[in-house]
């Protein structure tokens, strides 16, 4: 009868061991990304969760931007739709598919 509940304690004490510090060791924001319009809002409202690591290796299409951008605001991300419109335009001009 103790054994599932001492067993789910271990995990838990494992998990926020493993866990401890790791948002600390990733640096916020980019500040080297190119200039343009929706470059601070990318800053100010993606480094809120991400290091900027996160998205400068992927390379996606405005469609596919928009789309991980509302996936972010399913997740509770709180933006309006015209903060979305400006960080995939510039997204899409920075991290745009290679020709």
């Amino acid at each position: 009868m103790f054994r599932p509940l001492a067993l789910s304690i271990g995990l838990f004490l494992l998990a926020i061991a493993s866990t401890e510090g790791a948002g600390a060791q990733q640096p916020q924001g980019d500040v080297t990304a190119p200039a343009g319009p929706g470059r601070e809002i990318v800053q100010r409202k993606c480094a809120q969760c991400h290091a900027a690591t996160m998205w400068t290796a992927l390379r996606q299409d405005r469609r596919a931007w928009e789309s991980t951008l509302y996936r972010m605001v399913g997740r509770g991300a709180l933006w309006t739709p015209e903060e979305i419109n400006a960080m995939a335009d510039y997204l899409a001009q920075i991290r745009g598919r290679a020709k």
